[in-house]
């Protein structure tokens, strides 16, 4: 067995995109003696950039007058970088002669499908994670790639093509696989599809004290994390506004781990008038932070697993998270669970941020929650059994 594993991330995405949890997955393997290989966009030659440039350039030109309800230039660019991914795929499992190829969405699948037709001696069996919470076309929609109905059908259409003729389908919860058959109009969910739990995370551990003079940061202020990449998705907004609405009741530092343009999010802070300046910070170490804080607090809009939620509750931090796609089914009772809105958010903050035994009562059992939660081993077992 020789596995290909195809994102269309950077190596700055892995921080805190799906590398984060499939990095574990391939450690595992290659302690198994399983050749594993990761590729992603920085695997990409001056070449393919170019040719992907110049693709996107003709297309948008003849595409640019079809429809004013989809922005076809942005579209074109999502399609053309995620099937070059594919192509590339394709190239590096017939020259390495890669066993498996598992692709990390649906248009990398279809690249590498379309591309092995190129390469005669290529008998890879190929797949595809689903990463968020219903299929991949509203995934792209929700980002904010704004397409008309006609874009949206034929996109579902080709992607359910696609899921049809892998090898395997896996999804990081049931509620998620269940909203992709939804989304994509599938009546029964096919037996190649599975879903396959992120693994119980590894942390480094410290003491509060011993977390808290490693940052600097102070004894008698209330630090509350948010984690991920700053985008629409994870409604870090919210988050802030009521930061800032609660501000009277207690000196509140907030605290975002994420990749991205922190700039729009510390002016909103600024003109909501929250007290201290939003520390923003990429790191390594999650753990740290999370040994640190007083409060981890989730407001995304949708998550398919949500691993930031389930490292914190690990980490023994209180968890407050939006009730949102997958995220029940992951935390149980080991977090406060809320509607996506700002009253229900600053409300649970109040309740949690005023009473320190309810803080540790949560955090308890979300830790309970994570420890019992099934480690790579069982995980990795999980994988081998499709791929085998």
């Amino acid at each position: 067995m020789k596995i290909l594993m195809v994102t269309r991330e950077t190596q700055a995405d892995r921080r805190y995109g799906l590398g984060r949890s499939l990095a574990p997955l391939v450690d595992e393997f290659q302690r198994r003696n399983i050749v594993i290989d990761y590729a992603c966009q920085d695997d990409l030659g001056v070449r393919a950039r170019a040719w992907q440039r110049k693709l996107h350039h003709l297309l948008s030109g003849l595409f640019a007058g079809l429809s004013a309800d989809t922005d076809f230039p942005i579209l074109i660019y999502v399609v053309l970088e995620r099937l070059n991914m594919g192509r590339l795929a394709a190239r590096v499992a017939a020259k390495h002669g890669h066993t498996h190829v598992h692709c990390h969405d649906p248009i990398i699948a279809a690249g590498f499908s379309f591309f092995s037709r190129f390469h005669p001696g290529l008998k890879a069996r190929w797949g595809v994670t689903e990463h968020g919470f219903g299929c991949y076309t509203d995934a792209i929609h929700a980002d904010g790639v704004r397409m008309g109905a006609r874009a949206v059908h034929w996109m579902r259409r080709w992607e359910v093509r696609t899921l049809l003729a892998a090898s395997w389908v896996v999804s990081p919860t049931r509620s998620a696989m269940e909203q992709v058959a939804l989304g994509l109009d599938i009546a029964s969910i096919p037996a190649t599809w599975r879903h396959i739990y992120h693994a119980r995370p590894a942390l480094n551990r410290y003491s509060r004290e011993e977390a808290r003079r490693r940052l600097g940061w102070q004894d008698d202020v209330l630090y509350v994390l948010g984690v991920g990449r700053i985008a629409p998705v994870k409604q870090f907004p919210m988050l802030i506004e009521a930061c800032a609405r609660l501000k009277k009741q207690a000196d509140i530092q907030l605290v975002i781990l994420g990749e991205g343009d922190y700039s729009s999010l510390q002016t909103l802070g600024k003109q909501k008038g929250l007290g201290r300046d939003i520390l923003f910070a990429s790191t390594d170490d999650v753990g740290l932070y999370l040994c640190a804080a007083d409060l981890y607090v989730s407001t995304s809009a949708s998550e398919s697993f949500g691993l930031a939620n389930l490292e914190a509750m690990a980490a023994g931090l209180a968890v407050l998270c939006t009730a949102v796609g997958g995220v029940p089914e992951v935390v149980g009772d080991g977090a406060l669970l809320i509607p996506p809105e700002t009253e229900a958010l600053t409300n649970a903050m109040r309740r949690l941020l005023d009473n320190g035994a309810l803080r540790q009562s949560i955090a308890q059992k979300g830790q309970a929650r994570a420890e019992a939660w099934p480690d790579i081993v069982e995980i990795a077992n999980n994988y081998e059994k499709i791929y085998q």
